[in-house]
């Protein structure tokens, strides 16, 4: 399993890999826009290239040169202070290739980038509602420990969500 930085060739794979994993999670209720994820993923790409560096977006791929996953994260202060923290922003790996290595690879990719650029912390969200005691344990076993939660309240008109 090979880890890199993605270039803007990897666009048209990452489109289709996003659109697979898009209809599997609590995404799915929401549009696909390839166009807007392909001018997203390219200034995430451009970015990354900048003098200042403050995003990743790494991929994984297998022997055979097949994209399997992505990460895309950035490095920022905290609002309230001058730490700097590194956030994963998109983590994914396709449902047929994982335990195959490739979560953890970008994973620790992205730490040690991080860790180039002295972070002091490094977080993660799950919030695509699926798999959620699979990926607890495993940023467990890394070494994560859980600080809150995910919370989504639809505010499409018709829902079943009400606030009193």
């Amino acid at each position: 399993m090979k880890i890199r930085f993605a270039t803007l060739n990897d666009i048209p794979a990452c489109i289709e890999i996003g659109r697979r994993m898009h209809a599997i999670t609590r995404f799915a209720a929401y549009d696909y826009n390839a166009e807007r994820l392909a001018q997203n993923l390219r200034a995430v790409i451009e970015i990354g290239q900048n003098a200042h560096k403050t995003h990743a977006f790494l991929v994984a791929e297998d022997p055979a040169g097949q994209m399997v996953g992505a990460l895309i994260g950035g490095v920022e202060r905290h609002f309230f202070s001058d730490l700097l923290v590194a956030s994963v922003i998109h983590y994914d790996v396709l449902p047929e290739r994982r335990m195959g290595g490739a979560g953890l690879k970008l994973l620790a990719a992205f730490r040690k980038w991080a860790e180039n650029r002295g972070v002091f912390e490094l977080s993660v969200g799950i919030n695509s509602g699926i798999e959620l005691e699979k990926m607890d344990r495993f940023l467990k076993r890394l070494g994560f420990r859980q600080t809150g939660g995910n919370y989504a309240l639809s505010l499409r008109s018709g829902s079943d969500n009400q606030l009193t």
